[in-house]
Order: structure tokens, then C-alpha cells, then sequence
């Protein structure tokens, strides 16, 4: 009887072994215009200049599948499956038993996929054939594939966004993995801030995203606030002032980081909420150092016309800079007295 068992068990081991080796087996290398794709993805440049990106554009759709495949080829669902059940349960297993077993492939760090999502991305509507391998992506262990496959699905930040074109029922089965990296309590600020952006495409879903940006509000990176005060202003506006969002655009305006200050007086002009603290941030940034925070605050102003009167002397001030935020303070100068004479001269 325990003959019986012993063989039943070996036989079923072998099994096993046989499907772990037929899953984890090399997958072809088929021919792509005269090479294999291999060597065609090995040669993709991470951040590649427009060449590469006109290249892949003229291959066509062709083009995007074995870039798709070497999304999957680099970090399959199955292998990663597989390298967790085997970290779990290798140490359990007598020694002879762990040396059949095939070794689970290494997480890749770098090269593909980073390079080929990023490629994929400035393809534009011509990549959507890429999405469900994509999509994969958002799954892996490693978080520079999860943050590059993030920036894929929002590449453009705007209304052309791929996101922002996905049918509903694809669309939301991506929703989880966007939380998940929100949340996240890995140190990299970086895709959380993806996340945080990506959340903005979530109108439809406000009951849950909601909650999940007004936490990310109290982010301990201003990137990663400054994206979900962003989201939360297109999804749930009605809620800016409550959550507090004013106070905390306004900390980050007041960032050292010029390449994240200038945002948040964008996002200040755009909310036009609580004016009271608003203008007068925005009338302090007039005198940045920084020509770009200084000009956009200036934009930022002319949102606040009822506010005429503390701001016109600001942006006076302001039109004597020599820089291009000179320039913008004049330009807005001009608007505001233009709409102050106006109102002055119309019938009460």
C-alpha cells in the first residue's frame, strides 16, 4: 500500500515537474523583419529619440504585438506565479525534490520592460493593441515596470489619455492595481504619484476613488499631494473645500521644487476656491525667483477677478520684471483693468 502511495506520488511529481517545465519553457523567438524579435527588442533605447519611435510607428500593428510580447516574455504572469510558490514552498521541500524543480527566472530591473512600455506609449492610439499586456504589467514585482506600465494608460496627462478611451468594463478591472500602488507604503514616490494621476480618469467610479485621493492629500511627497488635490479636483470639485485642498496646494506652491510649485498655482487658478487664501499665495509667488512659477501665478490671478483690487497693485509690481514673468504680469495687468473699467462703467 505505501508502494502504491510512494509511486502514486512520484508520478504525480513528475506531472508537475512536467507542466512547471512545459509553462517555463523559452518561448520561440519567431522572425520580425529579417531578425529575431529578441534582437529587435535589445536594441530599443530606454527614452529613445524620435527614430525609434517613427520606426516602430511605421512597423504598424505588427509592430506593437512583439512589442507586446515582450512585455509578457519579460515578466509573464505565470513566472511570476511560479517564483512565489516556489520561494514559499522550496525551503519545505527535501533537497533532491527543489534540484528538479526549474529555477525561477530572475525579476528583471531594468531594460525591457521599462524601455518597450515607454516605447509603446509614444506610439499613441497606434499601442492600444498592447493594452492587455500592459495591463499584466501593472502586477509586477518590480515597481519601475508598475510605474512605467501606469504612465501608458495616462501617457499625455490630457483628454487623449488612454484611459480616457478604454471601454467601461476594461477600464475598471485596472481601478484595483491603481489603488493598490496609491496606497502603497513602499518608499517610491514616484508611483504613487502615477496612481494618484491616474485616478483623475475615474469620474464614474467617485464613491471609491474619493476616499482613497483625500488620503493621499496627507502624502508625505508634494508630488504625490499636488496629483491628488489634481484628481480630486476633476472627479469630486464639490468636495475641494472640505477635504481641505486649498491649504495644502498652497504648501505646495510654496515648494522649493519650481518644477512642482508652478502646478499647484495652475491648480489654484482652476479650483478658484477659498480666494481668501488663495490670492494671496498666488499675489506672494508673483515674486518668485523662478520665471515659470511667477507667470503662471499671474495667469493663475486673472481666475480671481472679483479680487481686482488687492491684485491689480500685485501684478503692477510684478510687470517690472525683466523675464518672461514680466511679460505674463503685463498680459494679465492689461485683462484685469480692462475688466475692472468695464464693471465700473456698466449700469448698476
Amino acid at each position: 500500500m505505501k508502494s502504491k502511495r510512494r509511486l502514486l506520488l512520484i508520478a504525480l511529481f513528475a506531472v508537475v515537474l512536467g507542466g512547471l517545465a512545459w509553462l517555463l519553457m523559452p518561448e520561440p523567438d519567431p522572425l520580425f523583419h529579417g531578425k529575431p524579435e529578441s534582437v529587435w527588442i535589445k536594441s530599443i533605447v530606454y527614452n529613445g529619440d524620435e527614430n525609434q519611435t517613427r520606426q516602430w510607428r511605421e512597423f504598424g500593428p505588427e509592430g506593437v504585438r512583439v512589442l507586446a510580447r515582450a512585455v509578457d516574455k519579460a515578466d509573464h504572469p505565470i513566472q511570476r506565479l511560479y517564483r512565489k510558490v516556489y520561494r514559499r514552498f522550496a525551503a519545505m521541500l527535501p533537497g533532491f525534490l527543489v534540484r528538479l524543480l526549474p529555477d525561477p527566472r530572475p525579476v528583471l530591473r531594468s531594460g525591457p520592460p521599462t524601455s518597450v512600455i515607454l516605447l509603446l506609449s509614444r506610439l499613441g492610439k497606434n499601442a492600444q493593441l498592447a493594452a492587455p499586456a500592459v495591463a499584466r504589467a501593472l502586477r509586477s514585482e518590480d515597481r519601475g515596470v508598475r510605474q512605467s506600465a501606469i504612465s501608458f494608460f495616462t501617457w499625455g496627462e490630457d483628454e487623449n489619455a488612454l484611459l480616457n478611451h478604454m471601454e467601461q468594463k476594461e477600464k475598471r478591472r485596472l481601478l484595483p492595481d491603481f489603488i493598490r500602488a496609491v496606497e502603497t507604503k513602499i518608499d517610491d514616490w514616484g508611483l504613487r504619484n502615477n496612481a494618484a494621476l491616474a485616478l483623475k480618469y475615474y469620474p464614474e467610479e467617485a464613491k471609491i476613488v474619493t476616499p482613497v485621493l483625500i488620503k493621499a492629500l496627507q502624502d508625505s511627497s508634494p508630488w504625490v499631494r499636488q496629483c491628488a488635490a489634481e484628481s480630486l479636483n476633476r472627479i469630486a470639485p464639490e468636495l475641494v473645500t472640505k477635504a481641505g485642498v486649498v491649504p495644502i496646494v498652497i504648501r505646495v506652491l510654496k515648494d522649493p521644487d519650481d518644477q512642482i510649485a508652478w502646478r499647484a498655482a495652475q491648480l489654484l487658478g482652476e479650483m478658484r476656491q477659498e480666494p481668501a487664501l488663495a490670492v494671496p499665495a498666488l499675489i506672494e509667488s508673483l515674486e518668485n525667483t523662478n520665471a515659470l512659477v511667477a507667470a503662471t501665478a499671474a495667469q493663475a490671478l486673472l481666475r480671481f477677478k472679483e479680487q481686482a483690487q488687492m491684485i491689480i497693485p500685485a501684478l503692477e509690481k510684478a510687470a517690472e520684471r525683466k523675464d518672461t514673468a514680466g511679460g505674463w504680469a503685463r498680459s494679465a495687468l492689461q485683462q484685469l483693468e480692462s475688466h475692472a473699467s468695464a464693471n465700473q462703467g456698466a449700469p448698476k
